[in-house]
């Protein structure tokens, strides 16, 4: 009859080996990870604000009269929708939603650490104006009228928004407003092309 031998386990050696192989493997992962994180913070903070500003352009159709989109803060996606006053003259003459009717007032969730910068001139909006992120420009915000469309375009009103972070490699994803009030996000990383790579800023 054969004898069985012994099964063998780890050695201290193989084992302090695998644990210093995962380790690094680890430390290696981590820094991708943190930036994919910060990453997706971004585009929820993007997709946040998009939502925002399109609930404020389908109220003021739905209720027809003047509805104002603001968003007040520019390390986090906190924004506000208000019903103004009836009235062009009364609701030019608003410039925050203190004091009116709120629709809806949203913090979305993690999105600390991003940067958020608003811009308010057609420029902004300019074929090659994407490579520069725009810093700064709030709290802001902009009203649109019963018919869906911005009331002060070019002036006062928000035309383009950009959402990244300080860190180095960081996504920017940047949404515009057009005239008739149409909200869009493009990506200034992509090279646009309008066959191929609809996705990135002209």
């Amino acid at each position: 009859m054969r004898s069985m031998s012994p099964r063998r386990g780890f050695s201290l050696v193989e084992l302090m080996t695998t644990l210093t192989v995962l380790a690094i493997l680890i430390l290696i992962a981590i820094p991708n990870f943190e930036q994919w994180m910060l990453n997706t913070r971004i585009r929820t903070a993007t997709e946040s604000i998009q939502n925002g500003l399109r609930l404020a352009r389908n109220e003021a159709s739905q209720r027809a009269t003047f509805v104002r989109f603001e968003l007040t803060s520019a390390t986090d996606a906190i924004w506000a929708v208000c019903q103004l006053p009836a009235t062009a003259a009364s609701a030019a003459a608003v410039t925050s939603c203190t004091g009116q009717t709120t629709i809806q007032q949203v913090r979305a969730d993690d999105t600390s650490g991003v940067q958020i910068g608003a811009g308010t001139a057609v420029a902004d909006l300019a074929a090659g104006s994407y490579a520069t992120a725009i810093t700064g420009g709030l709290p802001a915000g902009i009203t649109y009228t019963a018919l869906g469309r911005p009331s002060d375009y070019g002036n006062t009103s928000i035309l383009r928004i950009d959402v990244t972070a300080a860190q180095a490699g960081s996504r920017r994803l940047v949404t515009t407003i057009s005239a008739g009030g149409m909200v869009n996000m493009c990506d200034p990383a992509i090279t646009f092309n309008t066959t191929s790579s609809t996705q990135g800023c002209p």
